[in-house]
Formats: structure tokens, C-alpha cells, sequence
């Protein structure tokens, strides 16, 4: 029996201390009253005492009608979300596990504001449960795009329920951990009538064979504690220094594929399959999904995608010429010099454009069309394309719809951006499940995926995939990405890289390149490195350091609680090569009288008159 419990539990996924089953009991179960339900402690959805082989087997279809949740808070902003959405997706029992069919995300916007992910559980039986078999899977509401960065929002959940030959009990589920840097932080239970339809699954051969291929591709996770044994604890705590526990919902380190993961803390006691919970990543989106494109178009079709006009694949109808040689790599830059607010290029204010009414308008847009309305509705600013950092989110959707267009003229009408990098990219590197909000077109078909925000991956998803950037873009000796742009991003390349954000940090300043930030950082051989690091709202950061080590937390905390000490945290572990810049003049960007490009031109312009100046002077005095 313990052989068993240990099998259906990795290394980091939480085991009920508890001998005997006191919450969420077969009585509870079968005969409770769905208004008598309270949150429990999440191990009370995982095997407890002398758990055995499961007696039953699931094959047919579970459903859930939408109806009532509890929800902790009373603000009346969220009567639309006191509700499961419900779903009918097929299940199917694989060994020791519960497998849904739909992975995919679910969204019924016509009758719930939540999206839905559901992630396959475990199928056991328990002494106490009378000859039933006792199942449990995990799953993740999100509202699909109703508000403001909404559709990056990742509420984690677990449910659980019992099966025999007559049915199957209540479905009892409860939410207490999300990624939601909006503020929308409460918890959510319910106790739900579930029905169960057994029947045969057409293409279940195929179901079982993509788990298995899905099993086959997981990382190795480890817990934190491993890596604390050969490390400096002390300085490896330092990731998450700052950081309230209670907000962090994933925090650790991938070294050499391997993940060290930090205990999944919620408020009702750790979260029972934290490899297989999914995190709203907010605008690691961009890095991943727009910043991924690229590279993979790039290797595909060559680095001059980098230089096409986004004129050239997306409709614009403004009453300015602003849009007319911006290219792909100006967008992904975030320097499409179009916008609406703080028009002085010396201001500094990257975040100008994420406010206001067009702001507003995107993100409340329903369709590609309204979208992309919203996104182009902007003035244009005084400067050209390539010269100012204004982080835009807007327009990263606008790069979507261009690299989706150019990718149908390459390959057919039939084309679409998203489903070809899964099949390129993620799926080559074992990345099965990873989940894209797509913006309907105004048809109600197959539209755009959103990229600035909507991505909600794994700790196993996110291993692999910097895993493939750490590697330049090789994945099993196959080039997916194409190398030497890699290295730009990932400011590799020799030279000091990228706009300046007016951030300055100890060692020198910020600066922002093909979708990922850069961190100044001197490692202790003294030379000097900007280390590249994806971030999103809340405080969402993954750092990909020189060495080949990367960090991530994931955590609502706040937009500037990103960990500055991710990269000592790197060296702890291993050394940084020697492939730095050394002797780099840090200047202050952050005077924004004193920008770098404009330091150089005043200079020049400066010397010119002086020259002038004698030379005119000499011409007078010669005789």
C-alpha cells in the first residue's frame, strides 16, 4: 500500500499527514448538504492512511451544470463569477490516473465569466469508502477578457469525488491559490451534483497514447529541499526574499532540465499537484509566445522577417503615417514610436501607452476587429520607429495578427499562428497542453492568439522551453529557433543590447530587446553581464542567467516585487562563464536629459561648431 501512495505522489506533491480520513468523507460525499460545505485543507484531496489500487475504472463522459459557488469576499464586482461554469468532457482512467480528453481552455462567455482547464488526477480507493473507488483532479478558472488583464488570471483549484458501479458521488471542489495581480484574490467551494455517463471514447487508442508520450516528456522535479542540501540556503532563499509565502504560487530554479521546486503554498495548505499547475503567466506571454514566434518564423523563413512592415500584413486606416516602416522587430522591441501619452522622448515613461482610453478599449475587445481597432486608434509620437522604449501590450497584438497574415501567405489560408508553433516548437520539446487565449475573428471563427497576455503554463512547460532557449534554440540536434537571434535576445551577443527602460540598478541600467528585459548584473570574476529575464504583472519573472541556470517565481504580489538577487541566486549554483563585457562605462539612462544616443550627437554637434568656430577664426587672422 505504501508502495502505491508513493507512486501516485512525486517528489514535491504534497501526502496527507493524516492516518485516517476526517474531511471530505464518504458520508460527506454521498449524503452531504451542499450548504453545510466549507474549505478543508487541500491534502484531503489526495490519498490519506492505507490508500490501495483503485476497484473501478472511468471510461464515459463526467458533467457538471453550471450552478452556485461560495465565494469569500462580498464586493459586488464579482456577482458575475459567484458560479462554476460547468463542462461535459469525457474521462478515461490511465493506470493510476484521471484523465480528462479536453485539455484545452473551455470558455462558455455566453453563460460564465470563468474560463476553464481541466489536468488529469489520480483514481485510488481508501479503507472507509465502502468499496468505492475515490478520484481527484486539478483545474484552473480564468475569465476569458471581460476586464482589464482578466484573461491572464489563473485560479487553481482541486476537486474530488467517488465512483462505484452505481455512480458516482457529489463533486466537491474548492479554489485557493491564484495568480491574479489584479487584486482578485478570494476563495471559492462548492459541493455539485456530478452525473456520469459511462460509454465508449471515440479515439481513445490515440488518448492513451498522447498521455503516455505526455508522461514519457516530464521533467524531473525536485524539491527545494535537495538543492538547499548542496547550496548556500541562505543565499538560495534570497529568490524569494520579500516575497509574503501565501503569495507566491510557484518559485524555483531548472538546472540542466532538472526542476527544484519551492513548496506550492495556498491558503488551505499546500497545493496537491504543483507540477501540474497551471500559472497565468500575464506578460511572460509576450516572451513566450511572441518572442518564441519570431525566433521560429526566423529560422523558418530567415532573420528578414525581422524587417518586414507591419503595414504590409495588417490593415491600417489612421489619419498618420506612424504606422508606415515600423517593422516586426520594432513591435517586438516595443518601439514602434506610435502612441498616445507623455509625448517627450527624454521622459522615460515606458509605461505611457498602458493607460488611457484605447488601453481600455483593447482589452475590452471581444474580436480580433475590436482589437485591433483599439490597438491602431492611437496618435503618432514625434520620433520614428526603433528609438523609444513605450511598452505597449496593445501592440503586440497587432504583431500577432501581422505574423498570422505573413504565415497564410507563406502557407495557405489554412495557416494559423498558434497551431503551427505548437506543432513546430512546443510539441517537438514535449511542451503537449500549453493553452493561448485566441481572439475570435469577427465572424465568431478561428482568430488570433491574444500573445500580450492569456498564457497559463506549467513549471514542466516552462522547463522545457527556456531549457530550448538556454540551448540556442536546439532541442535533440534540431535548430527550432534560429540561433543567432537567441543570442541577441538573451543578450549574448558581446555588446551591450537594447532600449534603456530609466531604470538604473546597482551595476548599471535596464533595458528591453525582442521581448525580454535585461537586469545589469557583475558577476564575481568583475566582468559585467546583462542577464535577460521574461516578466509579467504581479511580479511574474523568469531569469535566464548566463550559466545556463534559470529562476522563476510566479506571484501576484506586485508589478516591482521581481527579485533582484535571481541572478546571485544563479551563481550560487554555478559559476558565470567568463563571456561577459568587461570594462563597460556605465552611463546613467535614467537622466533623461542625458540619454546615450543623444550624449553622442550633442558631442558631435558640439565639436562641429568648435571646429567651425577656429576654422573661421584662423581664416580672419591669415594675413
Amino acid at each position: 500500500m505504501l508502495a502505491l501512495t508513493a507512486a501516485l505522489t512525486s517528489p514535491v506533491d504534497v501526502g496527507a499527514a493524516n492516518s485516517t480520513r476526517d474531511e471530505l468523507s464518504l458520508d460527506e460525499l454521498i449524503d452531504g448538504d451542499p450548504d453545510d460545505a466549507a474549505l478543508v485543507d487541500n491534502a484531503a484531496f489526495l490519498p490519506i492512511g492505507d490508500a490501495g489500487p483503485a476497484r473501478h475504472t472511468i471510461e464515459g463522459r463526467l458533467t457538471v451544470e453550471r450552478l452556485p459557488l461560495q465565494i469569500s469576499t462580498n464586493e459586488s464586482r464579482y456577482l458575475g463569477y459567484r458560479s462554476f461554469p460547468g463542462f461535459s468532457v469525457d474521462f478515461f482512467t490511465h493506470q493510476d490516473h484521471l484523465v480528462p480528453v479536453t485539455r484545452s481552455l473551455i470558455t462558455r462567455p455566453e453563460i460564465s465569466s470563468w474560463s476553464l482547464i481541466l489536468s488529469p488526477g489520480r483514481i485510488w480507493s481508501e479503507p472507509g469508502d465502502d468499496g468505492r473507488s475515490r478520484a481527484s483532479f486539478p483545474f484552473v478558472l480564468g475569465s476569458p477578457w471581460e476586464r482589464l488583464y482578466s484573461g491572464g488570471e489563473a485560479h487553481n483549484g482541486v476537486a474530488t469525488f467517488l465512483i462505484d458501479d452505481s455512480g458516482v458521488s457529489d463533486l466537491r471542489l474548492q479554489v485557493t491559490q491564484e495568480t491574479a495581480p489584479d487584486g482578485d484574490i478570494f476563495d471559492m467551494w462548492a459541493q455539485l451534483p456530478l452525473d456520469y455517463e459511462p460509454g465508449s471514447i471515440p479515439g481513445l487508442d490515440g488518448y492513451r497514447a498522447e498521455f503516455e508520450l505526455e508522461l514519457a516528456d516530464r521533467v524531473t522535479i525536485r524539491p527545494w529541499s535537495d538543492l538547499e542540501e548542496r547550496f548556500d540556503a541562505s543565499r538560495l532563499a534570497e529568490l524569494t526574499e520579500g516575497l509574503p509565502p501565501e503569495e507566491i504560487s510557484a518559485a524555483g530554479v531548472v538546472v540542466d532540465g532538472v526542476v527544484y521546486l519551492q513548496p506550492s503554498r495556498t491558503r488551505r495548505g499546500l497545493y496537491p499537484y504543483p507540477a501540474s499547475m497551471p500559472h497565468g503567466a500575464m506578460s511572460v506571454s509576450k516572451s513566450i509566445g511572441a518572442g518564441i514566434a519570431m525566433l521560429w518564423l526566423a529560422q523558418e523563413y530567415g532573420p528578414q522577417v525581422f524587417d518586414l512592415r507591419i503595414a504590409d500584413y495588417v490593415e491600417i486606416d489612421v489619419d498618420h503615417n506612424g504606422w508606415d516602416e515600423v517593422t516586426f522587430g520594432d513591435v517586438l522591441d516595443m518601439a514602434t514610436g506610435v502612441g498616445d501619452n507623455s509625448p517627450d522622448p527624454d521622459s522615460f515613461d515606458v509605461d505611457a501607452n498602458e493607460s488611457g482610453p484605447a488601453y481600455r478599449r483593447f482589452y475590452e475587445g471581444e474580436t480580433v476587429g475590436e482589437k485591433l481597432d483599439a490597438a491602431l486608434s492611437v496618435e503618432n509620437y514625434p520620433w520614428g520607429p526603433g528609438e523609444v522604449l513605450r511598452y505597449t501590450s496593445a501592440q503586440t497584438f497587432v504583431l500577432a495578427a501581422a505574423m498570422d497574415a505573413f504565415l497564410e501567405s507563406q502557407e495557405g489560408p489554412d495557416a494559423q499562428l498558434w497551431d503551427r508553433l505548437h506543432e513546430a516548437v512546443f510539441e517537438p520539446i514535449g511542451v503537449h497542453h500549453l493553452t493561448m487565449i485566441d481572439v475570435p475573428d469577427d465572424e465568431g471563427g478561428a482568430g488570433i492568439p491574444l500573445l500580450a497576455s492569456g498564457l497559463r503554463l506549467t513549471v514542466d512547460d516552462l522547463a522545457k522551453i527556456v531549457g530550448l532557449l538556454q540551448n540556442r534554440g536546439i532541442h535533440d540536434g534540431q535548430q527550432l529557433l534560429h540561433p543567432d537571434l537567441v543570442d541577441a535576445a538573451l543578450y549574448r551577443t558581446g555588446q551591450l543590447e537594447g532600449l534603456p527602460s530609466g531604470k538604473r540598478f546597482d551595476h548599471g541600467d535596464q533595458a528591453y530587446h525582442m521581448s525580454f528585459w535585461s537586469l545589469p548584473y557583475r558577476a564575481t570574476t568583475g566582468d559585467y553581464f546583462q542577464v535577460p529575464f521574461m516578466s509579467g504583472a504581479g511580479g511574474n519573472t523568469v531569469f535566464l542567467a548566463p550559466n545556463g541556470v534559470t529562476t522563476f517565481v510566479f506571484t501576484d504580489h506586485g508589478s516591482d516585487s521581481y527579485s533582484l538577487n535571481s541572478p546571485t541566486v544563479a551563481e550560487t549554483i554555478r559559476p558565470f562563464p567568463d563571456t561577459g563585457l568587461d570594462n563597460v562605462d556605465l552611463i546613467d539612462h535614467s537622466d533623461p536629459a542625458w540619454p546615450l544616443p543623444r550624449v553622442a550627437i550633442i558631442i558631435a554637434v558640439v565639436l562641429a561648431i568648435a571646429a567651425g568656430l577656429l576654422i573661421r577664426q584662423r581664416r580672419r587672422a591669415a594675413p
